[in-house]
């Protein structure tokens, strides 16, 4: 194991109360920390547990260098029941996760000259004082972070189970100085769809775009945002967003705040003066991060998708940002504005006991379930071609 200096301490803040005490620490690790995503500011963090901490324990993990705060890392305790019922796992997360809304970036707060100290003090401070959970399950940890490589050292240094996997890709790309320099860099075929359908849209009576600036825009802009998320994945998914209290109460005050702090883009493709396509995006440190949207299936033709989406990637460029984040899921019409990808890490540990034997139990039927699936699958297949084609049924529906 390496070294963490002894003048590192480190704490559990398990109360709201005191976790809003760390409010102007907090903002200003922000500002400090480079690496640090929207999905770790203060306003996300925050408005989650107060949305979504019901139930749970709230267990933030502070480094203190003398009196100054250095690091944070925001975690919870939740129950879950294995073998039947039987067992009960003390589950370690990241507050942002165990919602019904994701965020991608996750992981910690430091000052960048602790960084290095506080990631180790706080992994050995998890394994070996606070022993109050079972099984550590953590998501979208940058690769190779000073965080993700301490923890996963520190964990098979004390013998315990780790399971560290990459996450779902996340497509991204990197914005040049113009909208004409991004558009010389599409593929002909892409470059001359796009324009065409912009072109189409473009040509249309009232056609345009609206961007929410103002507090009175906002709780329409809002419902409208909702109505068109569902209506647009209506059929297509069992749970669209903004389907809970939570959900909704959530992306509403966190709006807000963004709005305040100059980071909401919420754009709107207007045409005859009513919305019929709209994305939720957020700007942090130069980054232009799409989250959510939706578009009036009656319009269709008019490609709102692919056209809006084209107009938001000219207002990042034109606001200066550098990058433009996808967030997570590998959809194809990502790829048609963006061809980068990276991966972030689930990191997963567990004590040695009752709960690892469950979980150890759980992963081996499931193994098992998967390898006689797919040996039926395949049989199946093997003997579908052995039946000579003229003689083959045709099963109706």
């Amino acid at each position: 194991m390496a070294d963490a200096p002894l003048a590192l301490r480190i704490s559990v803040v398990s109360d709201v109360a005191d976790f809003d005490l760390l409010e102007p620490d907090w903002v200003d690790l922000q500002s400090r920390d480079a690496d640090s995503s929207i999905f770790l500011s203060w306003n996300w963090q925050r408005l989650w547990w107060k949305h979504y901490g019901s139930n749970r324990r709230l267990c933030i993990l502070v480094a203190r260098h003398e009196q100054r705060v250095v690091g944070l890392l925001p975690l919870y305790l939740e129950r879950h029941r294995r073998a039947g019922g039987l067992i009960v796992a003390r589950k370690l997360r990241q507050i942002g996760v165990g919602g019904d809304t994701a965020p991608d970036d996750l992981g910690g707060l430091f000052l960048p000259e602790h960084e290095q100290a506080a990631c180790v003090a706080m992994a050995r401070f998890l394994i070996l004082e606070f022993r109050q959970w079972d099984m550590l399950d953590w998501s979208d940890l940058a690769s190779g972070s000073p965080l993700a490589r301490a923890l996963d050292a520190e964990l098979r240094a004390a013998g315990l189970r780790v399971s560290c996997v990459p996450s779902e890709p996340i497509t991204f790309g990197r914005l040049p100085g113009s909208w004409d320099e991004y558009r010389r860099n599409m593929s002909r075929n892409r470059r001359e769809v796009l324009g065409r359908k912009r072109r189409k849209f473009e040509a249309l009576p009232g056609a345009g775009t609206a961007l929410v600036e103002t507090g009175s825009e906002l709780a329409g802009a809002f419902e409208r945002l909702a109505e068109l998320h569902r209506l647009r994945w209506s059929g297509r998914t069992e749970r669209p967003g903004f389907s809970t209290p939570q959900y909704r109460g959530f992306h509403r005050e966190l709006m807000q705040g963004l709005l305040q702090q100059g980071q909401l883009r919420l754009l709107g493709l207007e045409l005859g003066g009513r919305t019929i396509a709209m994305i939720y995006g957020m700007q942090y440190k130069g980054r232009f991060c799409f989250f959510q949207s939706g578009f009036d299936p009656a319009y269709a033709a008019y490609s709102p998708g692919d056209v809006l989406m084209g107009y938001a990637v000219e207002l990042a460029i034109n606001q200066g940002c550098e990058i433009f984040d996808m967030l997570k899921g590998d959809h194809e019409y990502k790829r048609h504005f963006f061809q980068d990808s990276r991966q972030n890490l689930e990191l997963r540990a567990y004590r040695r006991g009752l709960v690892d034997a469950a979980y150890r139990l759980h992963e081996a039927l499931r193994w098992v379930r998967d390898a006689l699936r797919d040996t039926r699958s395949n049989d199946a297949s093997r003997g579908a071609a052995a039946v000579p084609a003229g003689r083959r049924q045709l099963v109706r529906p």
